[in-house]
């Protein structure tokens, strides 16, 4: 079995771009260590089977319908949800900040939400405009001072996560 230091265990010809940040490898192209557990796996499944167990996830993501939004796009707003077989893994103190940011904005969601649905002092104050709310499709008049159990009236939140031009740092959009 060859050593995890470098990705040829698993994926024979994967190379370091020395002009590319590279999510898996370090500058000297050695595997990262928060990305050791997940490569030795990988190497005990094989090519073959990552491979297989991709197909499936991809086939049930179909059969079960599941899709993300584009608006605004002339192809029409439903896509396929992509999966790669491959997550992307930060390491612990990377995540760290990121978790503080998510949950900071979450919050900050959560009591938007509940504004617009109960008191709606963010309108009254003119913080948000009357239109931009009452206008939009995804507002639910219906939905007037209705209020779930509990603090949260967020029941989802999701954030894209990207790493910026200086590579060094992940945001979330």
């Amino acid at each position: 079995m060859k050593t995890l230091s470098t990705p040829e265990a698993f994926a024979p010809g994967y190379r370091l771009d020395k002009g590319a940040h590279d999510e898996m490898l370090d500058e000297t192209g050695r595997v990262r260590p928060h990305w050791a557990h997940l490569m030795q796996a990988l190497q005990q499944l094989g090519p073959r089977e990552v491979g297989e167990r991709h197909q499936e996830a991809l086939r049930l993501l179909r059969e079960n319908g599941v899709t993300y939004n584009v608006y605004d796009d002339p192809d029409g707003i439903n896509r396929p949800w992509q999966l790669d077989p491959i997550p992307l893994l930060l390491s612990g103190d990377e995540w760290f900040d990121i978790e503080a940011g998510l949950l900071q904005r979450a919050e900050l969601l959560n009591l938007i939400l509940a504004d617009l649905y109960g008191p709606r002092q963010l309108i009254k104050k003119n913080l948000l405009p009357l239109e931009l709310i009452y206008n939009h499709g995804g507002f639910l008049r219906v939905c007037d001072q209705v209020s779930l159990p509990g603090q949260h009236q967020l029941v989802l939140c999701a954030a894209d996560l990207a790493r910026g031009p200086d590579k060094k740092n992940v945001g979330t959009g």
